[in-house]
Protein backbone atom coordinates (compact mmCIF):
# COMPACT_ATOMS: atom_id res chain seq x y z
CA UNK A 1 0.00 0.00 0.00
CA UNK A 2 1.28 3.27 -1.12
CA UNK A 3 1.22 6.47 1.10
CA UNK A 4 0.78 9.70 -0.34
CA UNK A 5 2.42 12.78 0.28
CA UNK A 6 1.59 15.45 2.62
CA UNK A 7 3.13 17.90 -0.30
CA UNK A 8 1.64 15.76 -3.14
CA UNK A 9 -0.52 16.52 -5.54
CA UNK A 10 -3.72 14.69 -3.61
CA UNK A 11 -3.15 17.02 -0.41
CA UNK A 12 -2.88 20.29 -2.67
CA UNK A 13 -5.87 22.19 -3.99
CA UNK A 14 -5.70 22.71 -7.78
CA UNK A 15 -4.24 25.34 -9.06
CA UNK A 16 -3.87 26.88 -12.89
CA UNK A 17 -0.17 26.84 -12.01
CA UNK A 18 -0.74 23.05 -12.65
CA UNK A 19 -0.76 23.84 -16.29
CA UNK A 20 2.98 24.37 -16.44
CA UNK A 21 3.03 20.50 -16.17
CA UNK A 22 1.52 20.50 -19.51
CA UNK A 23 3.95 23.07 -21.07
CA UNK A 24 6.59 19.99 -20.58
CA UNK A 25 4.53 17.77 -22.58
CA UNK A 26 4.32 19.94 -25.66
CA UNK A 27 1.46 21.78 -24.63
CA UNK A 28 0.59 25.17 -26.28
CA UNK A 29 -1.03 28.64 -25.88
CA UNK A 30 -3.36 30.08 -27.82
CA UNK A 31 -4.59 33.50 -27.94
CA UNK A 32 -8.22 35.33 -28.47
CA UNK A 33 -10.03 38.56 -27.69
CA UNK A 34 -11.88 36.64 -24.95
CA UNK A 35 -8.86 34.93 -23.56
CA UNK A 36 -6.37 32.29 -23.57
CA UNK A 37 -6.60 28.88 -24.51
CA UNK A 38 -3.89 26.11 -23.35
CA UNK A 39 -3.56 22.68 -25.76
CA UNK A 40 -1.85 19.24 -25.57
CA UNK A 41 -1.91 16.00 -27.89
CA UNK A 42 -2.18 12.82 -25.84
CA UNK A 43 -2.41 9.61 -27.27
CA UNK A 44 -5.59 7.58 -25.01
CA UNK A 45 -8.89 8.34 -24.25
CA UNK A 46 -8.15 8.12 -20.32
CA UNK A 47 -5.67 10.53 -20.43
CA UNK A 48 -8.23 13.30 -21.87
CA UNK A 49 -10.63 11.98 -19.53
CA UNK A 50 -8.69 12.91 -16.93
CA UNK A 51 -7.01 16.36 -18.22
CA UNK A 52 -10.79 17.46 -19.39
CA UNK A 53 -12.08 16.50 -15.19
CA UNK A 54 -8.52 18.49 -14.14
CA UNK A 55 -9.91 21.84 -16.51
CA UNK A 56 -13.04 20.97 -14.83
CA UNK A 57 -11.74 21.32 -11.13
CA UNK A 58 -9.75 24.37 -12.29
CA UNK A 59 -12.62 26.42 -13.89
CA UNK A 60 -11.60 26.55 -17.20
CA UNK A 61 -13.09 23.54 -18.87
CA UNK A 62 -15.03 23.90 -22.33
CA UNK A 63 -17.87 22.55 -24.37
CA UNK A 64 -15.31 21.22 -26.80
CA UNK A 65 -12.94 20.32 -24.47
CA UNK A 66 -11.41 17.13 -26.67
CA UNK A 67 -11.17 16.92 -30.43
CA UNK A 68 -9.15 14.76 -32.85
CA UNK A 69 -5.33 15.44 -33.88
CA UNK A 70 -3.38 13.64 -36.28
CA UNK A 71 -1.10 11.69 -33.45
CA UNK A 72 -4.43 11.45 -30.84
CA UNK A 73 -6.34 13.56 -28.64
CA UNK A 74 -6.35 16.85 -28.81
CA UNK A 75 -7.45 18.41 -24.99
CA UNK A 76 -8.01 21.87 -24.68
CA UNK A 77 -9.42 24.42 -21.81
CA UNK A 78 -12.18 27.14 -22.91
CA UNK A 79 -10.79 30.48 -23.83
CA UNK A 80 -10.63 32.26 -20.14
CA UNK A 81 -9.56 35.74 -19.11
CA UNK A 82 -8.27 33.66 -16.35
CA UNK A 83 -5.55 32.18 -18.51
CA UNK A 84 -4.30 35.22 -20.11
CA UNK A 85 -1.61 35.86 -17.76
CA UNK A 86 -0.51 32.15 -17.31
CA UNK A 87 -0.22 32.36 -21.51
CA UNK A 88 1.83 35.56 -20.79
CA UNK A 89 4.34 34.19 -18.59
CA UNK A 90 4.86 31.31 -21.33
CA UNK A 91 5.53 33.79 -24.65
CA UNK A 92 8.07 35.50 -26.03
CA UNK A 93 6.96 37.28 -28.76
CA UNK A 94 5.49 34.28 -31.17
CA UNK A 95 7.31 32.07 -29.42
CA UNK A 96 6.66 29.89 -25.72
CA UNK A 97 9.66 29.94 -23.86
CA UNK A 98 10.77 29.22 -19.72
CA UNK A 99 8.92 31.54 -17.43
CA UNK A 100 11.49 33.30 -15.50
CA UNK A 101 11.05 31.97 -11.79
CA UNK A 102 9.84 28.73 -12.80
CA UNK A 103 8.85 26.01 -10.58
CA UNK A 104 7.01 22.88 -11.05
CA UNK A 105 4.69 22.31 -8.19
CA UNK A 106 3.15 18.27 -7.39
CA UNK A 107 -0.01 19.03 -9.50
CA UNK A 108 1.84 20.15 -12.39
CA UNK A 109 3.50 17.12 -12.20
CA UNK A 110 0.69 15.10 -11.94
CA UNK A 111 -0.65 16.70 -15.10
CA UNK A 112 2.50 16.11 -16.81
CA UNK A 113 2.13 12.34 -15.80
CA UNK A 114 -1.10 11.99 -17.18
CA UNK A 115 -0.71 13.86 -20.69
CA UNK A 116 2.74 12.40 -21.49
CA UNK A 117 3.76 9.35 -18.54
CA UNK A 118 4.02 6.09 -18.91
CA UNK A 119 5.57 3.14 -17.73
CA UNK A 120 8.83 1.30 -19.65
CA UNK A 121 10.97 -2.09 -18.97
CA UNK A 122 13.42 0.32 -16.64
CA UNK A 123 11.00 3.03 -14.68
CA UNK A 124 8.80 5.66 -15.60
CA UNK A 125 9.18 7.82 -18.70
CA UNK A 126 7.69 11.62 -18.67
CA UNK A 127 8.34 12.75 -22.28
CA UNK A 128 8.57 16.21 -23.05
CA UNK A 129 8.09 17.26 -26.84
CA UNK A 130 12.12 18.56 -27.52
CA UNK A 131 15.13 17.04 -26.65
CA UNK A 132 17.61 19.46 -24.98
CA UNK A 133 15.94 22.92 -25.53
CA UNK A 134 15.71 24.67 -22.41
CA UNK A 135 11.99 23.55 -21.60
CA UNK A 136 13.33 19.83 -21.39
CA UNK A 137 16.23 20.82 -19.21
CA UNK A 138 13.95 23.10 -16.74
CA UNK A 139 12.02 19.61 -16.46
CA UNK A 140 14.59 17.37 -15.31
CA UNK A 141 15.94 20.32 -12.86
CA UNK A 142 12.11 20.52 -11.68
CA UNK A 143 12.59 16.78 -11.34
CA UNK A 144 15.71 17.07 -9.35
CA UNK A 145 14.10 19.68 -7.17
CA UNK A 146 11.31 17.36 -6.12
CA UNK A 147 13.33 14.43 -5.59
CA UNK A 148 12.97 12.92 -8.32
CA UNK A 149 15.76 13.05 -9.94
CA UNK A 150 15.84 11.39 -14.14
CA UNK A 151 18.13 10.64 -16.73
CA UNK A 152 17.80 12.48 -19.73
CA UNK A 153 16.75 10.75 -22.96
CA UNK A 154 17.01 12.39 -26.26
CA UNK A 155 16.30 9.56 -29.22
CA UNK A 156 15.63 6.15 -27.91
CA UNK A 157 12.77 5.74 -25.65
CA UNK A 158 12.38 9.50 -25.56
CA UNK A 159 12.50 12.47 -25.45
CA UNK A 160 11.73 12.67 -21.96
CA UNK A 161 13.20 11.74 -18.69
CA UNK A 162 13.43 8.61 -17.01
CA UNK A 163 13.08 7.97 -13.35
CA UNK A 164 14.77 4.49 -12.62
CA UNK A 165 15.95 3.95 -9.18
CA UNK A 166 13.18 2.23 -6.66
CA UNK A 167 13.24 5.09 -4.00
CA UNK A 168 12.95 7.86 -6.83
CA UNK A 169 9.68 5.89 -8.21
CA UNK A 170 8.11 5.85 -4.75
CA UNK A 171 9.10 9.78 -4.32
CA UNK A 172 7.27 10.16 -7.81
CA UNK A 173 4.13 8.09 -6.46
CA UNK A 174 3.84 10.01 -3.56
CA UNK A 175 3.95 13.12 -5.50
CA UNK A 176 1.39 12.26 -8.17
CA UNK A 177 -1.03 10.51 -6.23
CA UNK A 178 -3.36 7.68 -7.60
CA UNK A 179 -4.04 6.75 -11.00
CA UNK A 180 -6.48 9.11 -12.54
CA UNK A 181 -9.74 6.07 -14.04
CA UNK A 182 -8.31 3.79 -16.75
CA UNK A 183 -4.80 4.76 -16.57
CA UNK A 184 -3.12 2.31 -13.71
CA UNK A 185 -1.48 0.51 -16.66
CA UNK A 186 0.57 3.67 -17.48
CA UNK A 187 1.09 4.96 -14.32
CA UNK A 188 4.01 5.13 -11.74
CA UNK A 189 4.26 1.71 -9.52
CA UNK A 190 5.51 1.91 -5.83
CA UNK A 191 6.58 -1.48 -6.40
CA UNK A 192 10.39 -2.28 -6.61
CA UNK A 193 11.60 -2.78 -10.38
CA UNK A 194 13.06 -6.36 -11.60
CA UNK A 195 15.97 -6.23 -12.33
Amino acid sequence: MTQFSLFGAEATSPSLDDLDGLLLAGAHWVRSATGARLSVVVADQWRADALVAAFAERGVGGDDAVVPAPSGLGVRTAFAPDLVPHAARWTRGANEGLPLGFRLGPGGLRLWAIAAGRRDDVGYLLATAEPDDPIHQAAGAQLSRLSVAAVSLAQRGGPGWRVTSDKRLRRLVELVGPAPADGADHWPSGQPLRH
